[in-house]
This record gives structure tokens, C-alpha cells and sequence, in this order.
């Protein structure tokens, strides 16, 4: 019997068995997702609700971990939360009191902490809109109609503006109030609005935001200009505040402006994400002296008292917990 005498090459073909036999390597874990306690209603990228949001993350995102739920404003924000598509959000006053007329879940909300003012930026042409011309084909006729200025709300009476977000429902509510009687037509964002004033569809443009606007604090002065409030009273739930454009040249400008609000769902006391709630309530309170004072939105220092409630019922976390211990205390 002739025995077997591999060859280089047999060996080598050998050699590599061992390897293709050999079960393949465990895939890779899946990356975990990231952890999110809370989703937070926001709004539009670049404004204040998602810069006071980015604020709130990376002071108090290793205690309760936050993700944006990114929306048009407040009022969409209050939807968000009604139907559970959102765990917390932020929303004017003047919005939440108009929608809980209609929804339980919304009248429902409980406050977690006061926020700043959302100021009704009402922007208008330096040089005018005309109104009332004749148009051929979807054009006005030169020559035809009038021009009109408006520097004043009352320069307002009867003409077209167009809305942003909440200023949709703020700016119907405060038309309606000081009898303005102007047609409000809907705005999908600040670019847009700006574009049908410019065109002469409108002849206003009503946006509400905290300030500084982004917005507004790129528009230059020999295009635009933002309209005064003149009232001595606002109408309530109201506020009348004054700040300052330098770029458009209003220096003490009078605004209206809405209280803006931290919002929860009553959630069970016994149940997680009250205690999420509790924890990122606590730790803004902890923690309000230096969004004040550091390098964050200048908004916080709007805050004056974390439990002031207007109206609302205090989610009972920390602010709640500690005003009941201070009323028991002075009634001893």
C-alpha cells in the first residue's frame, strides 16, 4: 500500500481549514439608543423655547435626561401634550387659558415653573403698503390706491397681517380686544409672513418670541420697522414690557407680552415620571441663580419667583412642597 505524501501546496490548503470551518465572529452589539426621561415640547430651531430647552439640558441633563419633540410654538405644543405625543412642554399663558376652554387635558396641565415673556413683534415697512389698488391679472395698477404707514396699533384698523405660530391666536385675541378689526392670515414661519409683506399681500407681520429675536435682530432699519404699542393699559392676561432693537432703531420700544410656562400632565405621585418631573423642577430651582447669571439665555432673568403660579395649580414637586412648608411655618 503506497502511503500519503502531502505536498507544499496540500499543507497549505490544509492550513487554512481551520479558519474557513470556524464560525463566524458574534455581530456587533446594537448601539443603545439614548436615554430620554422626559420629551420636551419645544418649538422652531433657532428660537428662544429651543435655546431656553438646550439651556435646561446642560444644566440639569445629568439629573433627568431631556429630548427636544420640536414643534411650531406653544400652541402646537399644548396639542402635544394633550395627546401624549410630549411628557412636558413650554406654551404662553394666554394660549393655554383660550385651548382649555375645550380640552380637559389641556385645563388639566399643571405649572412646573414660570418662564419669561413672549413679546407680539409687530414688523411693518419703513417706507408704507399700499392698499386698495386696482390689480389687473393678480397686479396692482401703479398710481391706484393708497399708501399707508403703520407705526402705531392703531394704524392697524382694517388692514391684512399675517400670523406665526402663536402669534396666530395672540395676535386674533389682541385685534379683537382693542377693536382692530384686521384679517389675520395664517403663516407657516417668520420667513413666510415676511414674504407676503413684502409682496403687499399683507401690510403686518405678527410673530410672538422671548427677546432677543433672532428674527427680527437681522431685519435692517432702512426696510423695516416694528410697531408701538401706545396703550396705556394692556388687556389682560396681557403685560406691557420695553426693550430694545438697536438694528431697527427702537430703543425703549413698548411691547405686549405673554407669560410663558413650564407645563406638565398630572401625573401620579407613586409613578416615574412624576419623579422626572420632580427632579428637573428641583433642579432648575437649584440651579436659577446661575442660569441667571451665566453665559444662557438672558430669558431666565426674567424669572422673579419659580412659585408664581397665575392661576394654574403648582405641579406639587419642589416649588409646591416648598410654599406649603413656608404657609404651615407662618401660620404657627
Amino acid at each position: 500500500m503506497s502511503r500519503f505524501r502531502p505536498t507544499v501546496a496540500t499543507l497549505l490548503l490544509l492550513a487554512t481549514l481551520p479558519v474557513l470551518a470556524a464560525p463566524p465572529a458574534p455581530a456587533t452589539a446594537p448601539v443603545e439608543e439614548a436615554r430620554c426621561d422626559l420629551r420636551v415640547a419645544t418649538g422652531p430651531r433657532g428660537k428662544v423655547y429651543e435655546k431656553l430647552f438646550a439651556d435646561m439640558r446642560q444644566v440639569c441633563g445629568a439629573e433627568v435626561s431631556l429630548c427636544a419633540v420640536p414643534s411650531e410654538g406653544g400652541l402646537q405644543n399644548l396639542t402635544l401634550l394633550s395627546s401624549n405625543q410630549a411628557d412636558i412642554g413650554l406654551a404662553q399663558l394666554d394660549t393655554w387659558e383660550t385651548l382649555k376652554e375645550g380640552d380637559d387635558n389641556v385645563r388639566s396641565l399643571q405649572l412646573v415653573m414660570p418662564l419669561h415673556s413672549n413679546l407680539l413683534h409687530v414688523i411693518s415697512l419703513r417706507s408704507g403698503s399700499r392698499v386698495g389698488a386696482t390689480t389687473v391679472m393678480s397686479k396692482p395698477v401703479p398710481g391706484t390706491g393708497r399708501v399707508v404707514q403703520v407705526r402705531s396699533y392703531d394704524d392697524l384698523k382694517g388692514l391684512q397681517v399675517a400670523a406665526v405660530g402663536s402669534a396666530q391666536l395672540m395676535g386674533q385675541t389682541v385685534a379683537r380686544q382693542l377693536g382692530l378689526a384686521v384679517q389675520v392670515h395664517n403663516a407657516d414661519s417668520d420667513d413666510q409672513a415676511l414674504e407676503m409683506l413684502n409682496s403687499g399681500k399683507v401690510q403686518a407681520v405678527f410673530t410672538t418670541v422671548g427677546w432677543p429675536s433672532p428674527f427680527v435682530g437681522r431685519l435692517r432699519d432702512d426696510t423695516y420697522t416694528l410697531v408701538r404699542f401706545d396703550g396705556k393699559a394692556p388687556p389682560p392676561p396681557y403685560q406691557l414690557v420695553k426693550r430694545n432693537y438697536q438694528n431697527l432703531g427702537a430703543l425703549n420700544h413698548p411691547f405686549l407680552a405673554a407669560p410663558n410656562l413650564l407645563l406638565s400632565p398630572p401625573y401620579k405621585v407613586s409613578g416615574n415620571y412624576f419623579k422626572r418631573v420632580a427632579s428637573l423642577q428641583r433642579c432648575l430651582v437649584k440651579n436659577l441663580d446661575a442660569l441667571q447669571e451665566g453665559g444662557f439665555h438672558p430669558g431666565w432673568k426674567e424669572v422673579r419667583d419659580p412659585r408664581q403660579s397665575y392661576g394654574l395649580m403648582l405641579f406639587p414637586g419642589a416649588t409646591a412642597q416648598t410654599a406649603a412648608a413656608e404657609t404651615s411655618s407662618r401660620s404657627r
